[in-house]
């Protein structure tokens, strides 16, 4: 047994409980009421434990705390949701842009300002 040995915690095991009935219930609710949702798991740190993230299609968001990968992964395929790994792909930009408040709307020719054109005849006179 090394010297630093007894502090370091096994690979695979949860650093505490797993999650509540109520949070796996928020996930659940989550995933039944939105479209486009695709989750991503946060790997567990020092402070926090393992958590899953998972991203609507308009960019809302949740982000609650699961046992492990096997949790995740069972919520996701419950529902067909695809799951990344949030080390490894990053988060979506709809989710910043949710954040601030920035929905994805597209520009049409009405919200455009009226074309002014100048006649050359105008501009000599």
């Amino acid at each position: 047994m090394g010297l630093f040995d007894r502090f370091r915690r096994e690979r695979g095991k949860p650093a505490g409980p797993g999650p509540s009935a109520r949070t796996v219930a928020e996930l659940k609710e989550f995933l039944r009421t939105r479209e486009g949702v695709e989750g991503y798991a946060e790997p567990p740190t020092a402070v926090y434990a393992m958590t899953l993230c998972l991203v609507a299609g308009d960019g809302e968001y949740i982000r609650r705390p699961v046992r492990d990968e096997r949790q995740s992964r069972g919520l996701c395929g419950e529902f067909g949701v695809p799951l990344y790994d949030a080390r490894i792909v990053g988060y979506p930009r709809r989710m910043r842009d949710y954040e601030r408040g920035v929905r994805g709307r597209r520009v049409e020719l009405a919200d455009l300002p009226p074309l002014e054109v100048t006649d050359e005849r105008e501009r000599d006179d």
